[in-house]
């Protein structure tokens, strides 16, 4: 029997996530052969890294990977079990590849001045990947309660004037519960109320909210209703008080707060209401919290708010004044976040991410017969007179190599480590040297190389596409026409998905220092920080990647990543300037923000309180500010380089893997409704397992996929109720 023959459509996480799903077993590689189709050099999409002409790692952005990356860590295991490494590889497993990073400090203003909250989520023994993820809904809010009530503890044990303001609470909701919890005698107190510190109160919160059965909600619906009171009463405690005039005090005033606004519409729209996610996603999560109860001051001014909006992107435009993230989905990525991380909340790659996941993936998919096409870009896609099926793919071949594409190799060892070039290898390409010199990107939006052109045929040469390039890549941004015109003028579904949903540019800069963390004046450990001052609100010391990059004077290795509030990622492709125009602006933004960078790196600063450019590690030893020249310093404008925000009211949506509308067409990507609908690696990854199981038809279950979205359980307690009332109506006629 002939083999299906599917194309894939682009090499980012999803694409490869796809074709190792398609070819994850013998039986399957008999049925399937997979070809791959990528613009430019390499592999990885907004995931891809590579090596500059100094052997240094350079990436689109910082890449944290969070402890609910269920998929994203089984997929990096499996990689290093199949892998047959090269001869001095250095990072041999999964262990290797990403570790714990446990201070996650969240910056805030206080008169004007930046400073930090030191936060650090304890680690526990469980490991991600592995399957163990317990996605009760109930037990992911339980855990949460515990996390915020050991920091609340924690703070006020190391803070004695912030413990001595803490407020004291009457306890009347649930009250033999919660003295139960305390190991007290309720007996003794039934008859007059009981008065607790709001520390005690939380404990025993946390104690009652544990001994509720997690796939029994609905019928502690009384003990249900009172844990989300007591949180209520507790941040109401706190809220206004003199505790909460403390820096501290008020950061935990505004966080429990806003816990128990998550806590009472967690269980009155979904344990209890059953309404979907993308019901819920109508809202902007901080509009859903108001209603819930959340405090004005608490919304608009929580550290942890704004954190969670920095950390996912979720500013449309890059615009900060128009932050906005679909309540549903923000519940949903808190839950996972906080609730159900395994070993740590946060971990960190060792090396470049093309490094570490895209390079080893790329030779386990060969060693299974997985064809790559590069220098492969999407022209077109055509479809039939009835506009329901496509009928041809068509590519512009960007260059011609001097050797066969099956013999194109673009990966090798670089300081221990399987790594991608930043660059083509010119001198395999035709006229290689003249393209060099004319500074052509083969991986721009605004780059028009092209050697020729090729078309695939559906039934001829390809039997199941999937589409697999980012939204940005097709989405109509301007008067031109994309790749994907035809779907998009054939298909109101198709064509409203890619109208809705909004694109996040963004910047990106990697600075090597010739001070170590600590000569640079920071005192606190090791940090991934989110809320930084802006313009470059995420920052990571990620000087572990020095190990695996050529020896220098560089001391400690600095990614910083934000927003980018810009509309050239709309500019048309005819367009040659804006790479430039992107670049300047870029610079210009890191620069503004070095000058202010006193508040993170006070030793970094001159006697005059100018930044010293001295600290910074330049291979050209370039004198001043000039030296800013030899760092990274990126403009994320390509529109495939684009994030999507997942803004209020867009869920809906939002297309299956299986729900393209064309026959023999899937999608894949962060952009489809995978049921994890937010730009991050796990969606993309587990988008890509969807596309495959739509292909194979095997009825495989995606970890993480149907997690909230109670409307697709098989039956709800309300479900039953209403079943069994009607069965009992019956009887009685």
């Amino acid at each position: 029997m002939a083999k299906q023959r599917i194309s894939i459509v682009g090499g980012g996480l999803a694409g490869l996530s796809a074709a190792f799903e398609l070819t994850r077993t013998a039986e399957l590689r008999e049925r399937y052969e997979v070809t791959l189709y990528q613009m430019g050099w390499r592999l990885g999409g907004k995931c891809a890294s590579g090596r500059d002409e100094f052997g240094r790692n350079v990436e689109h952005g910082l890449h944290i990977w969070f402890g609910y990356y269920e998929n994203a860590f089984k997929l990096l295991r499996d990689v290093y079990q199949e892998w047959d490494r090269p001869e001095g590889q250095k990072i041999k497993s999964a262990e290797e590849a990403v570790r714990p990073q446990t201070f996650t400090p969240i910056g805030a203003l206080e008169d004007g001045e930046p400073y930090f909250h030191r936060v650090s989520f304890p680690t526990n023994d469980e490991l991600p990947g592995f399957g163990t993820a317990n996605l009760s809904v109930w037990n992911s809010l339980v855990r949460i309660i515990q996390l915020f009530t050991s920091s609340y503890e924690r703070a006020l044990q190391s803070d004695e004037h912030l413990a001595s303001r803490e407020p004291q609470i009457r306890a009347t909701i649930g009250q033999h519960s919660l003295l139960a919890a305390l190991n007290k005698d309720p007996a003794q107190t039934a008859s007059s109320e009981s008065a607790l510190r709001v520390g005690q109160y939380l404990r025993a919160v946390t104690e009652w909210s544990k001994h509720i059965d997690g796939d029994r909600v609905w019928s502690h619906f009384e003990e249900v209703q009172g844990i989300a009171d007591a949180l209520r009463e507790s941040a109401s405690a706190l809220v206004g008080t003199s505790f909460a005039q403390t820096g501290t005090g008020n950061v935990l005033a505004q966080t429990l707060d806003v816990a128990s606004a998550l806590a009472n519409g967690l269980i009155t729209d979904l344990l209890l209401g059953e309404r979907s996610i993308a019901d819920l996603d109508r809202l902007d999560f901080r509009q859903w919290l108001l209603m819930h109860g959340a405090k004005e001051a608490s919304v608009h001014d929580s550290p942890a708010l704004f954190a969670l909006y920095d950390t996912m992107f979720q500013y449309p435009d890059g615009e900060r004044g128009r932050a906005s993230y679909g309540a549903g989905t923000a519940v949903q990525v808190v839950l996972r976040m906080l609730g159900t991380y395994q070993g740590a909340l946060a971990w960190e790659l060792q090396a470049g991410m093309g490094d570490v996941l895209v390079a080893p993936l790329f030779q386990v998919l060969k060693s299974r017969a997985v064809r790559f096409r590069f220098f492969h870009k999407l022209r077109n896609i055509d479809i039939d007179s009835d506009m329901t099926s496509i009928v041809r793919l068509h590519f512009d071949r960007q260059v011609n190599l001097r050797i066969d594409q099956d013999d194109y190799e673009p990966v090798r060892l670089c300081e221990g480590v399987l790594s991608w070039s930043a660059a083509p290898d010119w001198s395999v390409i035709e006229d290689g040297e003249m393209l060099k010199d004319a500074g052509v990107d083969l991986e721009s939006h605004w780059c028009d190389q092209s050697a020729s052109s090729i078309a695939i045929q559906q039934g001829c040469d390809f039997d199941e596409a999937v589409l697999a390039i980012p939204l940005g890549a097709f989405k109509n941004l301007n008067p031109l026409a994309g790749p994907c015109c035809q779907l998009l003028k054939a298909n109101e579904r198709f064509r409203t998905m890619t109208e809705r949903l909004p694109l996040v540019p963004s910047i990106s800069v990697q600075v090597w220092s010739e001070r170590a963390l600590a000569e640079l004046g920071w005192t606190a450990p090791k940090p991934a920080m989110v809320c930084a001052p802006q313009p470059l609100a995420v920052w990571g010391d990620m000087s572990q990647v020095l190990a695996y990059e050529p020896p220098t004077q560089a001391k400690s290795l600095h990614y910083f990543c934000d927003v980018l509030a810009t509309q050239l990622y709309r500019r048309p492709p005819t367009d040659a300037s804006v790479p430039e125009q992107g670049k300047r602006l870029a610079t210009s933004l890191a620069t503004r923000w070095f000058e202010k960078a006193m508040s993170v790196w006070p030793h970094a600063v001159l006697e005059r309180g100018e930044f010293d450019w001295g600290v910074l590690f330049s291979p050209s030893n370039e004198k001043g500010q000039e030296r800013l020249g030899s760092q990274v310093v990126r403009a994320n404008v390509n529109p495939s380089d684009c994030c999507v925000a997942s803004a209020a009211g867009t869920t809906a949506f939002r297309l299956r893997a299986n729900e393209s509308g064309f026959s023999h067409l899937f999608l894949c990507g962060s952009w489809i409704n995978s049921g994890l609908n937010t730009e991050c690696i796990e969606a993309a990854i587990m988008s890509g397992m969807q596309a495959a199981r739509a292909i194979s038809q095997e009825a495989v279950p995606v970890p993480g996929e149907s997690f909230l979205h109670l409307e697709q359980e098989s039956i709800s307690p309300c479900d039953f109720i209403r079943t069994a009332l009607g069965m009992l109506s019956l009887r009685a006629l």
